[in-house]
Order: C-alpha cells, then structure tokens, then sequence
C-alpha cells in the first residue's frame, strides 16, 4: 500500500468516525448548547477531512482547487463553533450573545468568500499550482496577508479555548478533575496538527490538521458519553441559571456537588467553586434532613427550616432525578423553595384554629388531641395523668347583673391566672362556657390536687374592677387521673373529672374533689 492511499484512508477514516461522532453529539443536543455546537463542529471537520482526502486524489489542479474549495466550507466553522463549545461547557454560556456570534462570524464569512474565488481571483490562494516533485501530486500555493489572518484567527480561537478548559481545571475539586482533565486534552492535539502544517516540519507538507480535530472530537465525545459533562453539566448551567430562579444545585450520580446558583450561597453561605466534586455528605454534615432527601433513589420533598444570622427562612426542598435517554442516572436537581411567609401564616391559623377566641387559651377542639395524644403516650410508655376540670361559681349571676362584658372579663382574668400557675407541659383549654380543663401530664392525682388548691386560692384573692365595681371569683374543682398501673380514655378522664366536679358543686362551690376513672361514686 503506498504512501498516498494510506494518507487518503487516513483522511477518509477521519471524516467517518468524526461524522459518526457529530451524531453522537446532535442525539444528545437536549443536554444543552455545548452539544449543538461541538455536533456543528464537529460536522465542519467532517467535510475538511473529506474534502481534504479528496483532494490528495485529485491528478489535477481543477480537481484540486474544486475540493479546496469543498473543504473552506467546513474550515471556517471549526474555530467559531470550537470557542462557543468551550465557552459552553466551562460556565460561560451566558457571555454568549447574539452579538458574539456575529462577531465571532466576520472573519470567517470573509475568508469563505475569498476561497470560493480559487480559480478565478484567487484572493485567498495566490498562484495555484500542483506540486509534483513528492512521492504524488500536492495541491500547494503561495500565501498572502489573509493566509496569516486565517491562522491568528484559528490560533485565538483555540487559545482562548484552551485558557477556560485549564481554568476549569483548576478551579474543580479532586473528585472531578478527571472530567476537566479531558477538555484540557481534548485541546492539545490541534496545536499539533497546525504546528505540523504551518511549520513545515516534513517535506511532504501533509495537513494532519483534520486528524488531529479529529482525535480531539473523541476525547470530547467520550467526556460527555461516559463522564456525563455534556449530560450534566450544560443541562445544570440551562436550568439553574437561565430557567430558575430559585436556589438550585446539581448532584452527579455520585452524590457529588457538580454546580449550584447564587442562591444557594444565600442559604449556605460556606458554600464555593472549591466545593463542585466534593461529595454532598461533606458539604451538608449539619443538615441530616437534606442528607435524607439526597440519599433517596426517587423523585422527593421535605420541609427544612435555616436560620441565617437573626433570620429564620423556610424552605420546601424538591428532589428530581436526571435520566439519559437511556433511563441511566446521570444525578438529580435539588430546588429550594422559599415559603417563610406562608409558614408563618399557616402556623398563625394553625394557632387562631387551636385558641378560644376570648381568652387565647386552647378551645375544647385542640384540647381533645393533645389529651388523646398523651393518654397514648402513657398508655405505652405508662407513669401519671392527671385532669382538672374547673367550673366557675355563680358565673350567670356575674352575667346577668352586670353584663357579658363584665363575665367576659372574669373569663380572661381566670384563663390569664391559671396559665401564669401551670407548667409549660401543661395543657390549659376552656372548656365550654364558663368551664376550664387543664391536662398534667406525669402528674399524680395527689400532686393535682395540690395544685388545684393553688388555683382555687388564687381565685379567692383575685379581684375584677368592672365600671366601678369590685368582682370576686371562686370555682369548684374536679380531679381526675390514672396511674401507671392503669389504662384510661379520654372519655372516662372526662367523665369521672366531671362526677368529681359535680361533688365540689354539691358541696357548695369552692372546692375540690377528686374521683379516679373507675371509682365508683
């Protein structure tokens, strides 16, 4: 096999396994811009490397200069669509505009447009010519201002490249500086082939240029196909920074920080660019509940609560798995969303549904689940229960003398005596017209009783003012409760608490007694 076949097979294999990869990369252009423009890219290598084999074909110089001219029309995409994918998947897709587009197309466009003049005007190929003194004919010319133009342009294009894939590099965490490491050496070979061709270093002057664009289309297409950078990555920077308000971070499959917006930062403000690789168990030790919502295999949410300086925030936190086309994981979105104001609107209504209107203790409602919570409490755990229930002496006449606003401040003068005497695990509720109930958790019948005392000679030295007169208030109290060797419900603790109450009443008011749940009367 000669020297020439061997180039042009080179050439043509090129072309295919390139084409082949700009498929690859056009399947996967939901992933986000970076895809599009490697796919556009990588389909202008195709036709350089083609149109190139086809001219080392080619025995004469109209042959030659027709795909010459083929070839300027993959050429000059390669540069502009090389620096937009590197701008893409390094972080920098916001910079790109319209505007830079355009920009990025001037040169370009020009030295297009004079490529199709070979053979005519022949601005961008001076003196066209067929070489033939090598081992086979070689298309060669003589190269002018533009010729050099061309090159810096390529030569920036890659340059700046180059620059954010050793950026990235750099600035990435241990755990992923695999994944950066391949756009660093996916940059190096086109260095080598325009050295190679620019230079002259053989005397054959073969352009290995659209093998080594080639080669770089490989290490690019296996970053994203099995290190997901195509995959996870643009498709983080699409819906974090442009679609998302929110604050927002990106996990690979690894459970590993791989982006997150400045929102985030508001809510962890430790988090930085230091941390994208480190794995979530790390970054989040303080937070078991987010750990929880990360470690699940399905789509989540869960409610957290952050406090930043002397703020409290509330947050509703969604988890949603990120699937190829395949159904592989790639990793998940974790979106924080802000409800402080409606948490703390909900907990206000949650606290007026649970209150007695008139005096802001607990109405009989809210009463009833707390007691059946504690009475399940101790029918499993055992220990004391104690319940008072409280009735008013004489509170119609209190009414019906001087009025319901003069009853209803003895109410809130009651309620506002009983809630500064009991303890904070204590539950107080209004009952039901003039009638209190207070629950004792782990309390004693003997230790309630006491504490009725108190309360009932509290009621004693406690005086109302009312448009000038002076208002006394005495009550009669019920007791009852269960051991730890006994089991009760709710309504045995309401009715034996309410036989004892029926006793302090009998005895002429202000007083006390007690009846346990199964005691006869």
């Amino acid at each position: 096999m000669n020297e020439r076949l061997v180039i042009v097979l080179l050439q043509f294999g090129t072309a295919l396994v390139v084409l082949l990869l700009s498929l690859v990369a056009w399947r996967r252009r939901a992933s986000g811009k970076a895809a599009i423009f490697l796919a556009l890219c990588l389909s202008s290598v195709t036709v350089y490397a083609f149109g190139y084999g086809m001219e080392l074909l080619s025995n004469s110089l109209a042959m030659a200069m027709f795909w010459v001219r083929i070839q300027h029309w993959g050429i000059q995409l390669i540069a502009p669509t090389w620096l937009l994918f590197a701008l893409s998947v390094t972080g920098f897709d916001k910079k790109i505009k319209p505007w830079l587009i355009v920009l990025l197309g001037i040169i370009p466009l020009y030295l297009l447009a004079t490529s199709q003049t070979l053979g005519w005007l022949n601005l961008a190929h001076l003196n066209p010519r067929m070489e033939t003194g090598g081992a086979f004919p070689i298309f060669s010319y003589d190269r002018n201002m533009w010729n050099y133009i061309a090159i810096g342009y390529y030569s920036f294009c890659l340059g700046i490249s180059t620059i954010l894939f050793t950026i990235f590099s750099m600035r990435t965490a241990r755990s992923s500086r695999k994944q950066a490491i391949v756009y660093l050496l996916g940059s190096i070979p086109p260095w080598i082939g325009l050295f190679l061709y620019n230079l002259q270093i053989f005397e054959t002057n073969i352009d290995f240029t659209p093998v080594m664009l080639g080669l770089s289309g490989l290490f690019f297409v296996y970053g994203f196909t099995q290190l997901n950078i195509l995959d996870v990555i643009p498709l983080a920077r699409d819906i974090v920074f442009e679609k998302m308000g929110t604050a927002t971070m990106i996990l690979d499959r690894e459970d590993r920080l791989v982006d997150f917006n400045p929102a985030m930062q508001e809510i962890f403000p430790a988090l930085s660019q230091k941390m994208i690789g480190t794995s979530a168990y790390e970054i989040f030790t303080s937070d078991p509940s987010l750990l929880d919502l990360i470690r699940e295999d399905f789509n989540d949410r869960t409610e957290l609560k952050f406090t930043v300086g002397d703020n409290v925030f509330f947050y509703r936190v969604n988890k949603s798995i990120i699937c190829n086309r395949l159904d592989e994981l790639l990793g998940q979105v974790i979106i924080f969303y802000e409800f402080t104001k409606e948490k703390e609107l909900m907990e206000r209504l949650e606290w007026i549904a649970a209150r007695d209107g008139l005096t802001g203790i607990y109405n009989r409602q809210h009463f009833d689940e707390i007691a059946r919570k504690e009475i399940a409490r101790q029918k499993r755990y055992g220990g004391n229960l104690s319940m008072i229930m409280v009735d008013l002496d004489h509170f119609k006449k209190i009414n019906d003398t001087y009025g319901h606003a003069a009853g209803d401040l003895v109410l809130k003068t009651v309620a506002m005596t009983f809630s500064k005497m009991i303890r904070q695990s204590d539950d107080l509720a209004r009952f039901g017209g003039e009638e209190f109930v207070i629950l004792l958790p782990e309390t004693s019948v003997e230790a309630a009783t006491a504490l009725a005392e108190r309360l009932r000679k509290a009621l004693n030295t406690q005086f109302v003012e009312y448009e000038g007169k002076v208002l006394s208030i005495h009550a009669s109290f019920g007791i009852s409760g269960v051991s730890e060797k006994k089991e009760v419900t709710l309504d045995k603790l309401y009715r034996s608490a309410d036989r004892a109450l029926y006793q302090s009443k009998s005895l002429g008011g202000n007083a006390i007694s007690a009846v346990l749940p199964n005691q006869p009367v």
